[in-house]
Order: C-alpha cells, then sequence, then structure tokens
C-alpha cells in the first residue's frame, strides 16, 4: 500500500511548499508522506515503502501495489521482483505494452522527463484508487480525492447530473465522481496526458466464454481451478509477509485459508461482528480457522463504535459509498493492522462464480429463453395476449437483451420513482440512468446473458462498490491488500465458463450458489461447513436504527434535513424516517443518504 499524488504544469512551474504541505497533510494516512521528487513543472510525492519509486534516465515511476511478469524466465531479474523497479524495466523494455504482460494489483503513474507526458495505469479490477484533475497544461493525481481539493483549480462543485447513479447504485462509476473536476481512472483503462490533450483508452478487455460454449467436465474444471487458487495464494504470502485474513466463513475466504494450509503456513484470520446483530455467524468462521489451523480473532463492533466511527469511515472512502459495511470494516482494519501488515479477502467470488444474485436473472432468464423457443405460431398470439394485460415482460423479452432494459447489475436502492419523490429538480432524476450506466459493462464482453450479468455486477458491485470500501478502509490504517480470487489465472478460469455451467444449467436450484468453489473444498473443511450460504458482513438493521442507535440518527437526519445544497424533498426525507421500522430497503435508503450528506459536509461541496 502506498499513497501517490502529483502534479505536472507546463506554465506556473513547481508547485508551491504551501500546496503541496497541504496536499500531503490531507493524504497522511497512507503512510508517512515522506518521499519527494521535483523536476521542472512536476512535482510527484509518496507515502510508504520505498520500492514504490523508481527513476530512469528519460521516466519517473510512482507504484501503489505490485506487479510480477508471471512468464518471465526464472533467471531473468524481472521474475523476482514485484515493486515499482520491476514495472519501470518493462516499461523500459516495451512501453505501454507491458501492460498485457502483467499480472498484479497496481496503479501506476509515469512521467516522462524530457516532455512532461504523464501516463496513469489501473489494473483490470481496480483494486488501487486513482483519481485525476486537468485543465490547460496542468494535469493533478492522486490516490486519495481530498488532496486535488487543495489545488485552486479544482472546484469543489457538486456533479449534480450523477446524483441520480449514486442514488440508484449506492455508488458512481468510474470515470465519473460526484465532484465536477474530478475525474476516477477505471479499471483496466490508461491516461496519457500531454500539453494540448488527456487521453483515456481501455487496455484490458476480459475475455468471457463466447455464446454457444460447451459445457466442460468438472472433474476437469475443478483441479485447474484448485492449483490456480493455491498458486495466487503463494504469490500474496511471498516471503515472511506478515499476512492476515478477512475471514467470512464463506467459501472465498475458506478457500483462501485451505490453500495457505497446502503452503504450510498459519495465518491470523480476523471476522467482525455486530453486537445488536440479532442472528450472528461469527462462529462458523472461528470454527473454520480452527479446523484449518489458524489463529483467529473476533472484532466486536457495537453501537458506540458504529457512532464513533462513521466520520472516520466516510473519510477514508474519500469518495462516497452508501454502505454501513464500510464502518465496521473501518473498525476490522484498525483491530488487524497491529497484528498483521498484509491481509487477503475472498473479494469476487460471487461475481466470478455466480453468487445469490445470479438466482433471480438466472431464472428470469430461463423462462425468457424457453419462451423464444416456442414455434412463433405459438409465440406470436401469446405474446399479444400477454401485452394486452401488461404481463409476461420478463419472458417477452428476449434473453440477449433483458437484463439491460430490466437494469440488472449492482445495487438498486432507489427506483425512479423514489428518485422522483426524494429529488427537487426533476432534471436531476434520469429514468434510465441504470441503462445508462450498465450499457457499457454489457457492451463490451461477447458472450452468454448470464455471464453477461455476472460482467454488471462485476464492474458495479465489485470495483466500483466492494473492492474501494476493503482498499480505502485497510489503507486509512497503513494496512495492504491482497485479493487472491481476482489473480489473472483464477479470472481467466471462471470467466471462459459458460455461464449456465456456474449455476449447474439455467434456472436450477439445486446446485449450490458458487458450486465450483465448493467442490474445489470438499475434503479440506466439513460439507456441513462448505455448504452454508456465504455471509455477508454484518450491519445494522431497521431494527437499530430505530432502536439502539436512535440518538445517532436523530443527530444525522437532523443534518441531513438542512440540506443546504437544496437537494431534497423535506416531505420525502421525513416519510424515510417514518419507514424506517416497516418499509423494506428504508435502511438502506436512509445509509446512503446519510454518508452522502456527511461527504459532501466534510468535503466543502458546493
Amino acid at each position: 500500500m502506498a499513497g501517490l499524488m502529483g502534479v505536472v504544469q507546463d506554465t506556473d512551474g513547481p508547485l508551491s511548499d504551501a500546496v503541496l504541505a497541504k496536499m500531503r497533510a490531507r493524504a497522511v494516512h497512507r503512510g508517512v508522506a515522506d518521499g519527494l521528487w521535483r523536476e521542472g513543472g512536476a512535482t510527484l510525492a509518496w507515502s510508504g515503502p520505498a520500492p514504490c519509486t523508481a527513476i530512469d534516465d528519460d521516466f519517473f515511476v510512482l507504484l501503489d501495489g505490485w506487479v510480477s511478469f508471471p512468464g518471465a524466465d526464472p533467471k531473468d531479474p524481472l521474475a523476482r521482483l514485484h515493486d515499482a523497479a520491476t514495472f519501470a524495466a518493462g516499461w523500459r523494455k516495451w512501453g505501454v505494452d507491458l501492460l498485457r504482460q502483467l499480472e498484479g494489483e497496481f496503479a501506476a503513474a509515469v512521467v516522462e522527463r524530457k516532455s512532461g507526458v504523464v501516463h496513469l495505469v489501473r489494473d483490470p479490477c481496480g483494486t488501487r484508487p486513482l483519481y485525476w484533475a486537468r485543465t490547460h497544461k496542468r494535469l493533478a493525481f492522486s490516490s486519495d480525492l481530498a488532496p486535488l481539493l487543495e489545488l485552486d483549480w479544482v472546484s469543489r462543485e457538486l456533479a449534480r447530473e450523477n446524483l441520480a447513479e449514486y442514488l440508484s447504485f449506492r455508488v458512481v462509476h468510474p470515470p465519473r465522481t460526484l465532484l465536477r473536476d474530478v475525474f476516477s481512472l477505471p479499471a483496466g483503462h490508461r491516461l496519457r496526458s500531454g500539453a494540448d490533450a488527456v487521453r483515456v483508452v481501455r487496455w484490458f478487455s476480459p475475455t468471457y466464454a463466447a455464446p454457444g460454449t460447451a459445457t466442460p467436465r468438472p472433474q476437469d474444471v475443478v483441479p485447474e481451478l484448485t492449483a490456480a487458487v493455491e498458486s495466487a495464494v503463494r504469490r500474496r504470502l511471498r516471503g515472511d509477509a506478515n499476512v492476515g485474513v478477512y475471514l467470512s466463513g464463506g467459501v472465498g475466504s475458506t478457500s483462501i485459508l485451505a490453500a495457505a494450509r497446502a503452503a504450510s503456513r498459519k495465518l491470523q484470520t480476523f471476522t467482525v461482528a455486530f453486537a445488536d446483530e440479532p442472528s450472528p455467524e461469527s462462529p462458523f468462521a472461528g470454527r473454520i480457522a480452527q479446523l484449518l489451523g489458524m489463529d483467529h480473532h473476533t472484532v466486536l463492533v457495537g453501537t458506540k463504535e458504529v457512532a464513533d466511527g462513521f466520520d472516520d469511515a466516510v473519510d477514508a472512502l474519500g469518495h462516497p459509498i452508501g454502505n454501513i459495511s464500510a464502518v465496521l470494516q473501518l473498525h476490522l482494519a484498525r483491530a488487524t493492522v497491529g497484528k498483521v501488515s498484509t491481509i487477503l479477502t475472498g473479494d469476487g467470488t460471487d461475481e466470478l462464480f455466480g453468487g445469490r444474485m445470479l438466482e433471480g436473472p438466472a431464472a428470469s432468464l430461463a423462462r425468457s429463453a424457453a419462451f423464444h423457443r416456442l414455434p412463433n405460431a405459438l409465440r406470436a398470439p401469446l405474446d399479444k395476449a400477454l401485452a394486452a394485460i401488461g404481463r409476461g415482460d420478463s419472458v417477452r423479452e428476449g434473453p440477449e437483451t433483458w437484463a439491460l432494459s430490466h437494469g440488472v447489475g449492482g445495487l438498486n436502492v432507489y427506483d425512479s420513482r423514489a428518485r422522483r419523490s426524494l429529488l427537487l429538480d426533476d432534471l436531476h432524476v434520469r429514468p434510465n440512468v441504470r441503462q445508462e450506466v450498465l450499457r457499457p459493462f454489457y457492451d463490451a464482453v461477447d458472450t452468454d446473458p448470464l455471464n453477461a450479468v455476472l460482467e454488471a455486477f462485476f464492474q458495479s458491485s465489485l470495483v466500483a462498490d466492494t473492492l474501494p470500501r476493503v482498499e480505502g478502509t485497510a489503507a486509512s490504517v497503513g494496512l495492504d491488500v491482497g485479493y487472491p480470487l481476482l489473480d489473472r489465472e483464477v479470472r481467466r478460469i471462471a470467466q471462459v465458463l459458460p455461464g449456465a455451467f456456474k449455476v449447474g444449467g439455467v434456472g436450477r436450484t439445486d446446485l449450490p450458489t458458487r458450486w465450483l468453489l465448493r467442490a474445489a473444498l470438499q475434503g479440506a473443511v466439513p460439507a456441513a461447513l462448505v455448504n452454508r450460504p456465504d455471509r455477508e458482513l454484518p450491519r445494522p438493521l431497521d431494527a437499530w436504527l430505530t432502536g439502539p442507535g436512535r440518538l445517532f440518527l436523530e443527530e444525522r437526519f437532523a443534518d441531513l434535513r438542512r440540506d443546504p445544497l437544496e437537494l431534497f424533498h423535506t416531505t420525502a426525507l421525513e416519510a424515510l424516517k417514518r419507514g424506517l421500522s416497516k418499509t423494506p430497503g428504508a435502511a438502506q435508503r436512509m445509509w446512503s443518504l446519510l454518508i452522502l450528506d456527511t461527504w459532501m459536509r466534510r468535503t466543502g461541496v458546493t
């Protein structure tokens, strides 16, 4: 984990010491900010270990994360390096073409020393953040959003047109943010900024199973997957690194522990439990850790910790993500950092192997496919009859277009009707915002409908929501994060499988979700534990907001209701509060607004 920032400007000379000090103060949580390089109009600063930088006669490299060349000859020095020197050596040899050969979890900046051209890069999954802003002949970038706001040419104006996206998904997807002048580099993209223009291009596109791909045999896939997970974990256990695991007790984190045991490594494991959760599942995580010979810790978070950690969690994220899990993750990271320096997580299992979010779409797509296999002589009158009574939308529309037209992908917090009731300005409602946001994700892949749905969830739920929460809360306490199940080979194995294979045949419900990973765990963990549904992070429920957390709610709601930017209908806010104890989804909608309001206040959004 490192913190990167830089300002390259042709017209004003190097950045002043005063402004640089303010920028670095806003990012100090990512480590001791003692790295500085100035040359011409370029000012680069960093925090974290020295290997995050490398200098060449022609360019300077900043790296957050790690990289390797898995196909390199073992005798090649590149095969033994994982830091900025690896990236710099590859850049010197191949330029931007090195990206297609890299494995790793990284965000990087390369500044050409003679021309001042800046290249920004993020890995295929966006495991490390990278924000940027640009005006005439000036570019600034940072691992955190807040430092950019210390520049007098970067405004704090709210991008109101993106409110609908945030309300719908509880996140805003890169390249957009909620600030008009600040952008986020999308995962798998690179930016080139010269004196005259800035250009952002995709350098990585996932390869999914082509439509009609034959169904493989499980006995062929499971051993390959097991070997890939074990290799991915070993890569992240290199040397004597002090590594732990966030253990949910689900199939993803359990797979990591099984691979660590196969590598003869005993790791510390950490599970967060919410004190007011009515049915805690943390004991199951502890049982798995015990069975696999790991050193387990349970972190208990109660009402006081949630209330006290709310502002810190919002700050740690940098950009709002309307999920209360961030508060719990922050407390989990704080309890972890004194015991390990790197944490591994099982994130990505749902989006790669088909989690519970695929069950509804799988059933609907199965019905649609069956309807469209009917002879036209039967289908046409049936289609007309269903349309006449306003029924059958889920079957009448073809499986190739059904998911996008229904906005499937990521969480759906505020639908268009709820946004219209909430927002004062109808222009900000954007009734089709889900289709507008999700279309590029669906268009980017040529695959079967189920895999297309998984890619939409991959980009929205994982890349734009889960990973920034995990990385942001960990980085805020100086903790590095690794994602073995997002390893290049694990992703490749998962994505080239037909979508129907991942759910055991379209519409089948007799196989559990993520059954491939569960099959790989047979023999390592008792079946009763392997086949339990994955638990999510515990979260305060509706009852918490109206019970133990009522004082917290009253204080935060009073701030929200003041609404200094005049965004919301007061009557809608009051109705939302009244419905907390009886309206499904009301707690999630309230949390999204409280996080947004707190971020705007603490950021000084105008």
